[in-house]
C-alpha cells in the first residue's frame, strides 16, 4: 500500500484531472487503486469533484472517494468468501426484480395519464362517516391561540383584557400590540395540532393534560423572562373520534390510494381479457 504522502500527492493531481476534465486516454487505462483483484481507474473518477471544488477540498473528496471503494470491495470479498453462492438463486431473484420494477414503473405511468386525483367533500365525508372506527385518536389535539411577550412588556392587564374579548375592535387592537411587541402570536388559529406541535411554539407541558378541557380561558405561563398567554379553543382527548378536519388530508390520501388499486386491477383485467380475445393465453393438456 502507498505511503500517506504518496497518496495525498496522487489524489491532488487526480482532483485537478477531475476539476479541469483533461482526461488523457492513457491516463484512464492507469489504476489508481486496488482492491483483491478488483482496480479502480481515473476515469471511475469522472463526477465525483464539482466543477466549483478547488485544492484540498477536492483532494479530500478524491480520497474519500476511494476509501469508500475500498470498503464495499473488502466487505463485498468478505460475503463471497464466506457464502455459497447460489448463482441461479440471483439470477432467479434479479429476474423477478426486474418484471417488477418493469411493472411498477408502467403502473405508475398509468396512475399519471389517467387518475383522478380530485377528492370532493362529500366523498372524504362519506369515507369518514363510515370509517369511523379508524379514526380514535391514540393522543389529545387541541386548537389554541398564544401570546409570546417579554417579561417586561406593557399593559399585560389590557391584553388579557382584549385577549378574551369578542368584540371586533378589540381583536384589531390586540393584533396591533401584537405586531409591535410579541415575536410569537396566534390570536385566531383554528387548526388542530398535537401537543408535541404546541410544544415547539410555547410551554404547554405546563398545562398539564387535566387543563386541556378548561377553554376559552387565559393561560398564563412564565418561563425564561419570556410571558406566555394561552387560549385553549378546543380539545380531543385520546380515544376520542378525531375530527374530520383533522384527518381531512388523511382521508384524501386513502381514498386515493383507493382509486390507484382500482384503476391498476382495472387495467389488469382489461389487458388480460384482450390478451385471451386474441387467443394469446393457452392451458395445454398434460
Amino acid at each position: 500500500m502507498m505511503q500517506p504522502v504518496k497518496f495525498s500527492l496522487l489524489f491532488f493531481l487526480l482532483s485537478c484531472f477531475v476539476i479541469s476534465c483533461k482526461w488523457l486516454s492513457k491516463d484512464e487505462e492507469k489504476p489508481i487503486a486496488k482492491a483483491y483483484d478488483k482496480y479502480l481507474y481515473l476515469k471511475d473518477l469522472e463526477g465525483v469533484v464539482p466543477k466549483n471544488v478547488h485544492g484540498n477540498d477536492s483532494a479530500s473528496m478524491v480520497l474519500a472517494f476511494i476509501d469508500q471503494w475500498q470498503h464495499e470491495q473488502v466487505m463485498q470479498h468478505q460475503a463471497e468468501t464466506n457464502v455459497n453462492i447460489d448463482n441461479q438463486a440471483i439470477q432467479n431473484q434479479l429476474e423477478t426484480y426486474k418484471r417488477s420494477l418493469i411493472r411498477f414503473q408502467y403502473e405508475q405511468k398509468l396512475i399519471l395519464q389517467k387518475l383522478d386525483t380530485v377528492v370532493s367533500d362529500q366523498e372524504i365525508q362519506k369515507y369518514y362517516q363510515e370509517n369511523k372506527d379508524n379514526f380514535q385518536l391514540k393522543k389529545p389535539i387541541l386548537k389554541a391561540s398564544y401570546i409570546k411577550l417579554p417579561a417586561n412588556a406593557p399593559k399585560i392587564a389590557m391584553v388579557k383584557k382584549l385577549f378574551t374579548s369578542k368584540d371586533i375592535r378589540d381583536a384589531d387592537l390586540l393584533e396591533k400590540y401584537c405586531f409591535k411587541y410579541s415575536p410569537n402570536f396566534s390570536l385566531m388559529d383554528t387548526t388542530w395540532h398535537y401537543t408535541e406541535e404546541l410544544a415547539q411554539i410555547f410551554p404547554i407541558d405546563k398545562l398539564g393534560e387535566n387543563n386541556f378541557d378548561n377553554l376559552n380561558r387565559i393561560f398564563e405561563i412564565s418561563e425564561n423572562n419570556t410571558l406566555y398567554l394561552i387560549i385553549l379553543r378546543d380539545s380531543k382527548f385520546r380515544d376520542s373520534l378525531s375530527p374530520i378536519a383533522f384527518e381531512k388530508e388523511n382521508i384524501k390520501n386513502l381514498i386515493l390510494n383507493q382509486k390507484k388499486l382500482a384503476l391498476i386491477n382495472q387495467m389488469e383485467k382489461e389487458v388480460f381479457d384482450e390478451a385471451q380475445k386474441n387467443n394469446e393465453l393457452e392451458i395445454y393438456d398434460k
